[in-house]
This record gives C-alpha cells, sequence and structure tokens, in this order.
C-alpha cells in the first residue's frame, strides 16, 4: 500500500514538471525580445486565444492474458486391501453329563375298595285294586209339565185392535180385564203348555274300584362297598447319570482379505487461462489555451525570473504572466 502511494506522489510530480516548464519557456521566448507595447506582438492575443502543445502521462488500464495453476477436487476409484468378517460352521465334539430316567417297576399291598352284590328280604307296600258294590241314591226327572186349557180376549189380536195392544182380557194391567167377559163378547180357548219339572231319587247299586296298600315280602338286590388288599403293580421312575460324547457345530468367525473398491476425492492442479487488469503510464501531446497579451512597460531582459532559485518571481513587471 505504502509502495502504491509513492508511485502515485511521483507520477503526479512528473506530470507537473512536464506541463508546467514547457509551457512557461515556450510563451516567453517570442514576448521578451520585443517591446511590451509593439502592436505585433500583442495584437494577435487579443484577436483569438494563443495555444501550445503539452505532453502529458497518464495511466491506461490494459488488459492481459495469463495462464495460471488453480486446484480442483476430483473423485476417483481406487483398489484397497481390506478384509472381510466370514462365519464359518464347524464341527465340534464335547463329553457332557445327562440325567436319563430309568422306569422301575414294583409290586405293592394297597387296599382297594370293591362293590359286592347281594340280595336282602325285605318287605314293601303293594298297591291292589279291587271292585266294591256300593248303593247310591240318584236323582231322577219323572214329569215335565202339563197342558192346561185357558181363554184369552181376541179383541187385542186382531191387526187394528184398540187400545192395549197384544194385552188379552186375563192381562192384569189391562183397565177392562174385570169386565172383559161382559163388555167384549170375544173369548177364544186355547192349549197351553206349563213346564214344571218334577224329581224323584231312587236307589242304585254301582261298582267302585277301590285301592288298597298290602304289604308284601320280596328279594332286593343291593350293592355293598368292602375294602379288601390285593398287591397292584407300581411304576416309578429313576434318575441315572450318563455319559455321553456330542457333536455340535458352531459359527467361527474369520477374517478373509479382499479388495475394496472405494471413492477417494483427489486435489487435481490444472492451468487455466484468465483476463487481468493493469495500470500502463503513457505519454500523450494535446494543445492548451496560452496565458493573456503582456504588460504595457516592460523591461527588455526578462531571465531574472527563470532562475532555478526564484521560482515565480519574474521580471518585467510580470510582462510574461
Amino acid at each position: 500500500m505504502v509502495s502504491r502511494t509513492l508511485r502515485m506522489a511521483l507520477l503526479v510530480g512528473a506530470v507537473t514538471a512536464a506541463v508546467v516548464s514547457p509551457a512557461w519557456a515556450q510563451h516567453k521566448a517570442p514576448c521578451c525580445n520585443e517591446p511590451c507595447g509593439a502592436p505585433a506582438a500583442c495584437a494577435p492575443a487579443a484577436s483569438a486565444p494563443a495555444t501550445r502543445t503539452v505532453t502529458i502521462t497518464e495511466c491506461v488500464p490494459e488488459r492481459y492474458t495469463v495462464k495460471r495453476t488453480a486446484y480442483r477436487y476430483e473423485c476417483r476409484t481406487e483398489l484397497v486391501d481390506s478384509c472381510r468378517t466370514e462365519c464359518v460352521p464347524e464341527c465340534r465334539e464335547r463329553v457332557c453329563t445327562v440325567v436319563k430316567r430309568v422306569p422301575v417297576v414294583t409290586t405293592q399291598m394297597r387296599k382297594v375298595c370293591k362293590t359286592v352284590t347281594c340280595y336282602e328280604d325285605r318287605t314293601v307296600m303293594k298297591t291292589c285294586y279291587h271292585t266294591v258294590q256300593e248303593t247310591c241314591m240318584q236323582k231322577k226327572c219323572v214329569r215335565t209339565g202339563h197342558w192346561e186349557t185357558r181363554e184369552t180376549c181376541s179383541s187385542g189380536h186382531g191387526l187394528f185392535g184398540g187400545g192395549h195392544g197384544n194385552r188379552g182380557c186375563n192381562d192384569s194391567c189391562d183397565p177392562c180385564a174385570s169386565s172383559c167377559a161382559t163388555s167384549c163378547g170375544r173369548v177364544r180357548t186355547h192349549k197351553v203348555w206349563v213346564h214344571c219339572p218334577e224329581y224323584c231319587e231312587t236307589p242304585v247299586t254301582v261298582c267302585k274300584k277301590v285301592c288298597t296298600q298290602v304289604p308284601t315280602t320280596c328279594k332286593v338286590k343291593v350293592c355293598r362297598q368292602v375294602w379288601e388288599e390285593c398287591p397292584v403293580q407300581v411304576c416309578t421312575y429313576q434318575c441315572v447319570n450318563e455319559q455321553r460324547v456330542e457333536k455340535y457345530t458352531v459359527m467361527v468367525s474369520r477374517q478373509v482379505p479382499c479388495k475394496v473398491q472405494r471413492t477417494v476425492r483427489v486435489c487435481v492442479p490444472y492451468e487455466e487461462t484468465v483476463t487481468c487488469c493493469r495500470m500502463v503510464q503513457r505519454c500523450r501531446t494535446i494543445e492548451v489555451p496560452c496565458a493573456p497579451a503582456c504588460a504595457p512597460t516592460c523591461e527588455t531582459s526578462c531571465s531574472s525570473g527563470h532562475r532555478f532559485f526564484r521560482g515565480h518571481n519574474r521580471g518585467c513587471n510580470d510582462c510574461c504572466r
């Protein structure tokens, strides 16, 4: 950063020196040998501004192409030595003790309950049926009714019989019932059945079935429980130790070498072309306008203003300004 600032300061100093020094030299040369009031020297400045040629140095951006080395990651497949675990069956033998149950049959005396059948004499009540004659009174209908002869008045039985509807002369509700035989003169005789049943009781002999309980002696079959001792075969088991050889298969793990393919990331260099930009110093010539006309009074020599240590303190009353 410091070197860049130093370069810029030197560049600005060079440009300033190139611009200022030639301009004052070219401007002073034609003006100092002539009187300041001469019309030939100062007349053109009044009509049109004078120009001068200036060389300047400027920084111009320049693009250029450069090849550089860069790095990138690539996936590559490679074979490496590895090992895998495999389970292999393996037959082995071992001696083991086995407890074996052996059946043992023994004879034991035990009490056993048995059922014995026997007959016993027992008296039971037996149901018997016999017929018995019995005399009972029976009610009997001997007469149901009789016929009677009655006299009725026919005046009340006609279609246009008046007064009392269908009542006869014997009707107790009729007011003319007492004088019907004498006043009506229309009496008719007919038979009427009168229902009056009559009953009488008559002795009747009937046969009746009677149930009786008669004691009877008979043989009855009876089952009894009897305890007896008898031999019984009993089977028991006895544990016996037995040595025997067994074969069994186990799975044994083994490491087997093998080639394994894997993918790894590899940093690979490569060249690429890039475009860069840099600042280049270039000199250019341009025309710039000059200063205005000189003052009316001036000395013949203006060299006193161009010395090295006097700077801008020019003579001639500053005619060349």
